[in-house]
């Protein structure tokens, strides 16, 4: 499906109920699966205050943890994954990676998502072939808030001060990079999502009266703030749990979230939900606290080709992203284990 801006997605939402799970039916989401990064805890923390989904699980390509008493391989469908395209046409997701390498010859893998799948590149037709350099330059954060706007403006979750949440919400995903290597592509797709309403949330955020020095004062705080609260991983590791499936311990034969890194995650919300005026609620993340259960997946990083993205796409993966056209530009799982 194709649209011409967020705002026509969320009138298409409202009136023809698709991607209901985001709106109509949001009580039927019982919870919701993350990226282990500033992305996914930003928007995980954004769905907590909008619709009080619970943080149950963590997934990054090669590992999915999820809290135990979900009984995730039987209920599945009741949840819904942030910030990664899960490629099952049952499996509620939103994530913002480029799946496609020929808009003019989709694969049926990827146009079996459309009707679940909150994803901006599909609904633009970003591809490799023709449009990769115009793929889509924000966060998952940005996309959710901007479908949230239109949806429901006046929303509180969506009432942030700019100037403490400017440097979060820029740093996702190198999303202050983006801005300054890539005006041009960033205005558009600002406009894509904004409508250049002035009272979106992203457009006042982009909007902020900053200094350019402000902004880099601003950017050194928060990385000294993201240094002392993420003790236990390395510098480029700040600010993530990766690998994911290092960072699960087993406690009286349970297993469960590294004491340390619990620790530090739970930090870095209380600290990400001052930023925001939001409220931090540990009940909202089971995830932390309680006993989880991992399963693995077969994750390959290839070059970023079309043979490639073919081989990928024939081993049927469970999730896919082409980052580059790199050596290591193509990422993709495959469920050997049949988790889903």
């Amino acid at each position: 499906m194709m649209f011409d801006s967020i705002k026509l997605v969320a009138e298409k939402i409202k009136s023809e109920n698709i991607f209901s799970w985001i709106n109509s039916d949001s009580d039927k989401v019982k919870g919701i699966i993350i990226s282990p990064d500033t992305d996914g805890f930003i928007s995980g923390l954004f769905l907590n205050q909008v619709f009080k989904w619970k943080v149950v699980g963590f997934y990054d390509g090669k590992s999915l943890v999820v809290v135990k008493n979900v009984n995730f391989t039987k209920n599945k469908e009741k949840y819904a994954f942030i910030d990664v395209e899960i490629l099952r046409p049952y499996i509620k997701s939103a994530g913002h990676h480029i799946l496609v390498w020929d808009q003019n010859d989709i694969p049926n893998l990827i146009t079996s998502i459309n009707n679940v799948c909150l994803q901006p590149n599909i609904w633009r037709g970003m591809d490799v072939k023709n449009r990769f350099a115009t793929k889509y330059p924000f966060g998952t954060f940005h996309l959710l808030i901007s479908i949230i706007y239109f949806l429901d403006p006046k929303n509180r979750a969506l009432d942030f001060d700019p100037k403490s949440a400017i440097v979060p919400s820029i740093y996702i995903d190198g999303v202050f990079k983006n801005l300054f290597n890539y005006p041009e592509n960033c205005l558009d797709w600002l406009k894509y999502m904004t409508d250049n309403d002035p009272n979106h949330p992203f457009e006042k955020l982009l909007n902020h009266p900053s200094s350019p020095k402000d902004i880099m004062m601003l950017m050194k705080q928060f990385f000294n703030t993201l240094n002392n609260i993420w003790t236990t991983q390395q510098k480029r590791r700040k600010g993530k749990i990766q690998p994911l499936d290092r960072n699960i311990s087993s406690l009286h034969g349970n297993l469960k979230l590294n004491q340390n890194v619990a620790m530090d995650l739970q930090q870095y919300l209380e600290y990400l939900s001052k930023q925001y005026n939001w409220k931090f609620d540990l009940s909202l993340w089971p995830i932390i606290t309680n006993d989880l259960e991992l399963f693995t997946f077969k994750k390959q990083i290839l070059s970023g080709t079309k043979s490639n993205y073919l081989k990928a796409i024939s081993k049927n993966p469970v999730s896919l992203a082409i980052t580059s056209k790199a050596r290591d530009g193509l990422e993709f799982t495959e469920d050997v284990n049949n988790v889903f």
